[in-house]
């Protein structure tokens, strides 16, 4: 019985065992079956450009289980769940999620995130999500700024920011842009603050656009209040690229090509030119020139536009590398530029080197941008007489005349006998040599420190140093009948000119609840130093370029320097993502002004309202993803008249006589009268705004109205010369208003492998002179001519610098047209023939001059738009620029010289249509003497219309596909071909109508300016 319960108890402890370890295997088996893991791989790319994105977090949906992709683009994850879904996110790209379905490789391609309200700007001392942006801030992106056939940044904007006019500054090789943000609120400067990684630099003419990340213009006060009186014109931030976390990657970019003038000047040749001198010279009774009758080049003379424009290369090579890791982040580039001027013998040469590095370590964090720039300029030579400079020679030279005589010293022609002494220009581009060297090196550091979880301080130090090296050199010469110079001459001018900044601030960020809180508080000191030595000699031996002459030398120079404390701050309050509140103050003081005026106050406040987030307006089931509306105001100051002015300048060594018999003593006098209480000229500014989105970023559209009111301007007011004062002193006096609207609309489509997207801007802007120190105090501005008086004046209820010009009437074409044209039986225009022109009597006083001046327009256009169109197919993309411009008035210069008849120039081809040769015409008649006053330069005469339109970039490109690049290393290979300036088209008779200054320094005024050319270009792309 004992041995049956024996044997009973073995078998009941062999089944416990063997329940306990099938149990025991089914539970290892299923938790081994539970863990069991599946490696998923893949490449991310973009949908757009095929090319692989590094960085993109590859995770598990609803677990903590993730990567993110290498160098190359792809990623390795181990998941436990076949069924899982994973999630793809990426910074500027749209989330995608992608279901796992036992799937081991997944690769998928992320579309850029096209909800502008969503990107990130950069505003002054950090940075918002635009649609937290209280103020009126235009963004572009390394990407819309066509870089690869843009060699001037400026020019790479032009028509792609609405309410930011930029304008040529000459077409010469290396001369750049002009920039002005809403409008001209002063009368002396209006040039916006510009930052390169927060140091200031006094133009981007420099930068290589290959290194630019983005650009943020601030356009209304409240978002440039914080800069305070250096932000008076607006601010434009500029980015340069950063480093990246992964290995390192490298970027090749290569262009060449050739430019040329869009037009030349329909001039006469020398048979024509003889034709309508001797006409001219048959009006006034004279016999005609010697060089009409018996020119030293024979038939068609000299066309001396083509002896000075050419065919001219240019080349472009950028060499960027960039990577890091967690902690460290680097970009580095090399760029060299060269472009030869479409005018003989002017050249343009640039070389930039830049570093940019971010190093984190526990609290801290290090940086620095190094910034180096040379850059060597052969310059258009100023030339002797009435030509002013090569192209002024060039289109007034009588085609009659030889170029060379090798029996002159230096062997060159030129004009002689009873004509006007006009050098021979060609002569002038190989005689003297005018070269220019400029040095530049931006240096700008930072130490950042976050603390108390909640604070972040940042001290920023920074300089930029340039030195600029410029020698004109003339040999010994005879051109003509004209010109001489028996000595060898040379001047050297050096200047120096030294920027510093130290910036410290002090950031709070904290969220709570529905609450975001950002407070910022910062102190700033500015120096500016300015240093310039000009040298000269004559004398020189042969073939020496050096200051070692004997004869005549001289030395001159001086010193500026002026400095700026500045304390600011500002606090942004967010409440549920719906209602931002913004306010900012700034106090600066100046150098500039007294003791009792240095300080001024620039304070801002805005808000702004996310009604697109507000519940009764989600639940309309609208199209718009989002709307914001803003609202700003703020007053911003200016202090740019340069330095000492609140000083009476004392000059030394003044001779004057005294006593019987006279004797000369030497003194020290007051040439200069001070602006005694000069203050901060201030610029209020009101702006309403609208931001938005619809169908989630298809169609995005931003709206501004604003108002500018300038006050307490600081300019020169008029003083007799019996005060002895070299200078009219500067004071407070005037109002300028500058009202307006602006508008950009964007709109993107992805039709199967097509995307494209549509971008415009359109803005108008009115400016108005409201006060000047008297009610009828007049400011004359800028000559229409060589000798001319001024055709541009500032006077209240009109634009600055408006014209004013005597109104023509057409032709008289009867003496009876003649002898009505009087005033109590009197002639307006005595000395009238039948041919020449009536003017209107605008004052009624019976005679024709300067006092029948009225209105005839402005410089500023009545709208400016721009327009961009890109698209990609496949790896096939294309680029479209249009920009241009309406309403404004170009008064040409040049024609005061070449249709006035006037003077023993060359002439336009239009003489041959005049009066004298065809009855019908409205051009008129030809009279070398001109009594009745035909080319008079006050006139409308020659004022024309400025509106254009000009196709400014067109680029077609081809990337290879990835998997052709891929097997000799090369992640991205793209080969272009563009054109810039292509074709403009505009009534304007001149070279072109994008003038801002002349040669006398006019805007709106063209007077023998380098002409902009036309470039088309080939170029590759390489990314490794």
């Amino acid at each position: 019985m004992k041995k049956k319960k024996n044997v009973n108890r073995m078998k009941n402890l062999r089944s416990f065992i063997t329940s306990k370890l099938g149990l025991s295997i089914f539970i290892l088996m299923s938790c081994i079956g539970m863990q069991a893991q599946n490696t998923i791989t893949g490449t991310v790319k973009d949908s757009k450009s095929d090319q692989k994105i590094v960085g993109v977090t590859v995770s598990v949906k609803g677990t903590t289980n993730g990567t993110v992709t290498d160098f190359d683009g792809t990623y390795k994850l181990n998941v436990t769940d076949p069924k899982g879904i994973l999630v793809f996110t990426y910074v500027g790209y749209s989330t995608i999620e992608e279901a796992i379905n036992g799937r081991d490789v997944i690769d998928v391609s992320l579309k850029e995130e096209s909800n502008a309200l969503n990107e990130v700007v950069v505003i002054g001392y950090g940075s918002v999500k635009k649609t937290s942006a209280t103020g009126a801030i235009a963004s572009l992106k390394a990407k819309q700024l066509d870089a690869q056939s843009n060699t001037n940044l400026g020019s790479a904007i032009q028509g792609k920011v609405a309410g930011v006019s930029v304008e040529s500054a000459g077409g010469g090789p290396g001369s750049g842009t002009r920039i002005q943000i809403r409008g001209a609120g002063s009368l002396n400067n209006n040039t916006p603050l510009i930052l390169v990684d927060d140091i200031q630099v006094a133009s981007m003419n420099s930068l290589s656009p290959n290194d630019i990340e983005s650009i943020e213009v601030l356009k209304d006060a409240a978002a440039a209040a914080i800069y305070g009186s250096r932000a008076a014109n607006g601010v434009v931030i500029i980015t340069t690229k950063n480093g990246k976390k992964g290995d390192i990657k490298v970027t090749l970019d290569v262009f060449g090509g050739v430019a040329s003038v869009t037009k030349q000047l329909d001039l006469l040749n020398q048979e024509q030119w003889a034709k309508v001198s001797n006409a001219a010279y048959a009006a006034a009774g004279k016999a005609p020139l010697d060089i009409a009758l018996n020119p030293e080049v024979g038939g068609a003379g000299v066309n001396y536009q083509d002896e000075i424009f050419r065919t001219a290369p240019t080349q472009n090579y950028s060499l960027g590398f960039l990577g890091g890791s967690d902690n460290l982040k680097y970009s580095m580039s090399l760029n060299y530029y060269n472009q030869e001027g479409v005018i003989k013998e002017t050249n343009y040469d640039r070389f930039n080197m830049r570093v940019k590095s971010d190093y984190k370590k526990g609290i801290f964090k290090i940086g620095e941008t190094i910034l180096l720039t040379k850059e060597k300029r052969k310059e258009l030579p100023g030339v002797p007489g009435q030509g002013r400079n090569v192209l002024g020679s060039a289109i007034t030279m009588i085609p009659g005349f030889a170029i060379y005589d090798e029996n002159a010293i230096g062997g060159y022609g030129g004009a002689s006998g009873s004509v006007t002494d006009i050098f021979n220009p060609v002569a002038a581009l190989n005689l003297f040599d005018v070269t220019s060297d400029t040095y530049q090196a931006l240096l700008n550091t930072y130490v950042e420190a976050s603390f108390f979880k909640d604070f972040k301080y940042k001290l920023n130090v920074g300089a930029t140093v340039s030195e600029y090296k410029r020698d004109n050199y003339t040999p010994r010469y005879e051109v003509g009948g004209f010109f001489k110079n028996l000595d060898n001459d040379l001047s050297h001018t050096d200047e120096f000119n030294l920027y510093t900044q130290v910036e410290n601030t002090l950031n709070y960020t904290k969220s709570f609840g529905k609450s975001y809180v950002n407070a910022l508080a910062g102190y700033t000191i500015y120096n500016n130093g300015f240093k310039s030595v000009v040298s000269s000699v004559s004398g020189i031996p042969d073939n020496i370029y050096v200051l070692a002459g004997a004869v005549q030398p001289a030395v001159t120079g001086y010193n500026l320097e002026n400095n700026l404390v500045s304390y600011l701050g500002r606090v942004i309050y967010s409440y549920d993502s719906k209602y931002t509140l913004s306010a900012t103050i700034r106090r600066d003081g100046s150098s500039r002004f007294s003791p009792d005026n240095k300080w001024g106050n620039f304070p801002s406040v805005s808000a702004a309202w996310g009604i697109g987030k507000e519940t009764f307006f989600t639940n309309l089931k609208t199209p718009i993803t989002d709307l914001k509306l803003r609202a700003s105001y703020g007053v911003l100051g200016n202090q740019e008249i340069g330095d000492y002015q609140y000083l009476g300048l004392i000059t030394s060594g003044i001779s004057y006589g005294v006593g019987e018999p006279n004797t000369l003593w030497s003194g020290n006098i007051q040439t200069d009268s001070p602006g005694v209480g000069l203050k901060w000229e201030s610029t209020e500014t009101a702006d309403f705004g609208l931001d938005l989105d619809l169908w989630n970023g298809k169609l995005q559209y931003t709206f501004d109205y604003f108002n500018k009111q300038t006050s307490d301007l600081l300019l020169r007011v008029p003083i007799p010369l019996s005060v002895g004062s070299n200078n009219n002193p500067y004071t407070n006096a005037g109002n300028v208003t500058n009202k307006g609207y602006e508008m950009s609309l964007t709109y993107n489509e992805k039709i199967g492998d097509f995307n494209f997207n549509v971008t415009g801007n359109f803005s108008s802007i009115k400016n108005n002179v409201d006060e000047l120190s008297t009610g009828s105090q007049v400011l004359e501005g800028s000559g229409g001519s060589f000798h001319g008086a001024p055709v541009t004046y500032s006077k209240v209820g009109y634009p600055i610098y408006s014209f004013f010009l005597v109104d023509t009437d057409g032709l008289f074409r009867s003496q009876a047209e003649i002898d009505a044209h009087s005033k109590n039986g009197t002639l307006i225009q005595p000395n009238a023939q039948v041919g020449d022109i009536r003017y209107i009597d605008y004052n009624g006083d019976g005679e024709i001059n300067g006092e029948d001046r009225q209105y005839k327009g402005s410089a500023f256009p009545k709208f400016e738009y721009g327009l961009r169109l890109q698209g990609d197919w496949k790896g096939i993309d294309c680029t479209i620029a249009l920009q241009g411009v309406e309403g404004n008035k170009i008064y040409n210069g040049n024609n005061t010289d070449l249709q006035t008849v006037r003077s023993n120039i060359n002439y336009s081809a239009a003489t041959l249509d005049s009066y004298t040769f065809n009855p019908n015409s409205n051009f008129p008649r030809l009279d070398i003497d001109d009594k009745n006053n035909n080319g008079a330069d006050y006139s409308d005469r020659f004022l024309e219309d400025g509106s254009y339109l000009r196709i400014k970039t067109v680029q077609v490109g081809y990337t290879i596909p990835n998997s052709i690049t891929k097997q000799v290393s090369v992640d991205k290979c793209r080969i272009y071909f563009a054109g810039d300036n292509l074709y403009t088209f505009t009534k304007y008779s001149g070279y072109n109508p994008d003038v801002s200054a002349d040669a006398l320094g006019g805007r709106g005024i063209d007077y023998k300016s380098y002409p902009l050319s036309k470039t088309i270009l080939f170029g590759l792309q390489l990314n490794f």
